[in-house]
C-alpha cells in the first residue's frame, strides 16, 4: 500500500466490504450507514489536565458522506463527553497534535491522501492538509479547517522546526512510490500558522511512505526525520546549515507501515521501531515483525525483529507495566477478513536487558483497527492501549501489563 488507491481499499469497513461482495450482481440493496475510521490520538486539548481522545473519521451513508475529526473532551468526573465533530476534507487518514501557531495551545493536523479520484495509470498527487486550529478563547474548541494542498498522497505528518527559524513546520510523507520524497511546509515567519508552499525533499527511489516520526535522531539539539517506506526505514538528519543529509537507509521487515522513534534503552541516544506488516497486505500470511533499532553507538544501530500477528501496522511506546521502562504496543490488522479481529501485541521490556524486548500479551481488538495510541484514558494512573474504531479502549487491569478487551471510550 501506499498510493490513494491502495489506502482507499485498505479502509474499506468489512462489514461494507462483505455487502458489496454478497449484492454486486442482484437487485437494490440498502447498506446501514458506517464509519471508515483514520488515526486517533490522545492529548489535553484543553489545558485541564485530561487527555482528549481525537480521530479522523469518515460516516458514509448511501450517496452521502460526513468528513470529520472528531474530538471526544474528558470529562471532570471520569470518561468521555459526545465528541465535537469538525469538518475536514474527503477522506482523512492520520492526525497529529502540536502547537503549530505559537498560541501555547495544541491544534490538530489532518492529513488527506487524495481529495480526486484516482485516474488508471496515472500517479495521484492530490493530498493535502485540513488544518484545525484552537480557538483560544474556548479551550478544546477548534475554528473551521484550513485546506492546505501539498500534492502527493499525504499519509502522514509531523510537526516541529525543521528550518532552524523558531517556528514549527510541518513535514508530510508522500504515499506515492514513485515520488518518493517527504514534503516540507516551512510556517511563513511573518504569519503565524501559516504554511509556505510544499518544498519536495527526495528520499531515495521507489519509496512510498506511510508514516513518519520527528525526533532528535543525532542528539544535536534539532529534530530530524523518520520515515516507514516499503521494506526501509529512512532517516533524514537535519544539517546546522538548514536542509537535511543525504537519508539513511536501514533494512527493515517487509511493508513498513508504522515507525516511532524513543530512547528505549536509557542510554541518552535515540532508538528507533518499525512496525512491519509482512506477507498479508500482498495476500500472504506470515512475516509481520516489530523491528527494533537500538543506536548504540551515534549514527549506528543493531537491529532486532520480534515476530507479531500478521499485518502489523502501527507501533506505540509506553509504560505498559508500570516499572518506568518504555514498553511496545503494536496493531495487526489482515484485510480483508470478515470474522478475524485486529491484534494486539504488547512487548514488555526486559528490566535485566534494557532494550530487550519480550512478549507481554497479545489481545484481541476491535473488527477492523489499524491506529492505536497509549493514554491514562480512566485516571488511574495506569498506561490504557487506545484504538481507531469506534474509537475503544483497553483498560490496564490492577495487575500490571494486563489489559481488559476493548469497550467503547463511551
Amino acid at each position: 500500500m501506499g498510493h490513494p488507491a491502495d489506502t482507499a481499499r485498505a479502509r474499506l469497513p468489512l462489514a461494507a466490504l462483505l455487502l458489496v461482495l454478497a449484492c454486486g450482481g442482484g437487485g437494490e440493496v440498502r447498506i446501514p450507514p458506517f464509519w471508515v475510521w483514520g488515526k486517533v490520538v490522545a492529548a489535553d486539548l484543553d489545558g485541564d489536565g485530561r487527555p482528549e481522545v481525537a480521530v479522523a473519521a469518515v460516516l458514509v451513508d448511501g450517496s452521502s458522506r460526513a468528513d470529520q475529526v472528531r474530538v471526544f473532551p474528558a470529562l471532570a468526573g471520569g470518561g468521555f463527553g459526545p465528541p465535537a465533530a469538525y469538518a475536514v476534507a474527503a477522506d482523512p487518514w492520520g492526525l497529529c497534535v502540536a502547537d503549530l501557531d505559537g498560541d501555547g495551545r495544541p491544534d490538530l493536523v489532518a492529513t488527506i491522501p487524495a481529495v480526486e479520484a484516482p485516474v488508471p495509470n496515472q500517479v495521484g498527487d492530490s493530498g493535502g492538509l485540513s488544518i484545525l486550529r484552537q480557538d483560544v478563547a474556548f479551550p478544546g474548541h477548534f475554528f473551521r479547517a484550513v485546506w492546505v494542498r501539498t500534492g502527493g498522497a499525504a499519509d502522514a505528518a509531523g510537526v516541529a522546526d525543521f528550518t532552524g527559524d523558531g517556528h514549527p513546520d510541518v513535514a508530510v510523507a508522500d504515499g506515492v512510490r514513485v515520488n518518493s520524497r517527504v514534503l516540507l511546509l516551512a510556517q511563513s515567519p511573518s504569519q503565524a500558522g501559516t504554511l509556505l508552499p510544499p518544498v519536495s525533499v527526495p528520499v531515495g527511489t521507489g519509496h512510498g511512505y506511510r508514516d513518519l516520526a520527528a525526533a532528535d535522531v543525532d542528539g544535536d539539539g534539532r529534530p530530524d526525520l523518520v520515515l516507514a517506506g516499503n521494506d526501509v526505514v529512512a532517516v533524514l538528519l537535519q544539517q546546522a546549515g538548514g536542509g537535511f543529509a543525504s537519508p539513511t537507509f536501514l533494512p527493515a521487515g517487509s511493508h513498513v507501515e508504522g515507525v516511532a522513534a524513543a530512547d528505549l534503552d536509557g542510554d541518552g541516544r535515540m532508538d528507533l521501531v518499525a512496525a512491519n506488516a509482512g506477507n498479508a497486505p500482498d495476500g500472504g500470511r506470515g512475516g509481520a515483525t516489530v523491528t527494533v533499532f537500538l543506536q548504540r553507538q551515534p549514527g549506528q544501530f543493531t537491529a532486532t525483529s520480534i515476530p507479531v500477528p500478521d499485518g502489523a501496522r502501527q507501533v506505540a511506546v509506553g509504560d505498559l507495566d508500570g516499572d518506568g521502562l518504555p514498553d511496545l504496543a503494536v496493531v495487526s490488522l489482515v484485510y480483508p477478513s470478515l470474522s478475524t479481529p485486529s491484534r494486539v501485541s504488547v512487548l514488555r521490556q526486559s528490566s535485566a536487558q534494557r532494550g530487550a524486548f519480550v512478549p507481554g500479551g497479545t489481545y484481541d481488538g476491535t473488527l477492523s483497527s489499524n491506529f492505536l495510541a497509549l493514554a491514562d484514558l480512566d485516571g488511574d494512573g495506569r498506561t490504557d492501549i487506545l484504538l481507531n474504531e469506534g474509537p475503544s479502549v483497553m483498560v490496564q487491569t490492577a495487575t500490571p501489563g494486563v489489559f481488559a478487551s476493548p469497550r467503547p471510550l463511551r
